[in-house]
């Protein structure tokens, strides 16, 4: 149950837009974004950063879903979980697999350079503090770039901060 109302029909045509937008991009509207529909301006912002986030920028969809999935695990956010997982499979990730990236991402098939960038993106959750430069130093000799580290980070930055918000609204 919520503690912030989840609105269904969007109240005005901002809302109606930017519902529209989400259920194009995403095949339903969740209900985070449903929670912060309660203040357009923030839902707006929101939106516009998640939608960028995971569908521009150099690293592929499943990774950043994976990166998702992991830091939504890490964080015991089950609508993360449920939501992330789902569109790894929607992407054709076996289920196996969504698995062993939800419960263990150290033994997820991913290459060299997205394994660098799943724990570059983990600690930064986990423990920032600890290990960072060696971690992006990995990252880079596996062939990753600046730009796909910053990315990264942003996505699991972005994903641990809604994981929050809804764990906080009790979705």
């Amino acid at each position: 149950m919520s503690w912030i109302p989840l609105v269904e029909k969007a109240p005005d045509e901002r809302v109606h837009a930017i519902f529209d937008d989400i259920r194009t991009q995403l095949g339903e509207i969740p209900d985070i974004f449903r929670a912060f529909a309660n203040a357009p301006a923030l839902l707006e912002l929101i939106w516009a950063q998640y939608s960028n986030l995971m569908s521009l920028g150099h690293l592929s969809p499943q990774l950043k879903e994976g990166i998702a999935l992991m830091v939504s695990a890490d964080n015991r956010c089950d609508s993360g979980i449920a939501h992330h997982s789902a569109h790894l499979e929607k992407y054709g990730v076996d289920p196996r697999e969504v698995l062993r990236i939800r419960t263990n991402p150290d033994h997820a098939h991913y290459n060299p350079r997205d394994h660098a960038l799943l724990e570059v993106a983990r600690h930064a959750i986990l423990a920032p503090h600890d290990h960072g430069e060696r971690l992006i130093k990995l990252a880079r000799e596996q062939g990753a770039s600046d730009g796909e580290i910053l990315e990264a980070l942003a996505v699991a930055g972005m994903v641990s901060g809604l994981n929050k918000a809804s764990d906080l609204m009790g979705l």
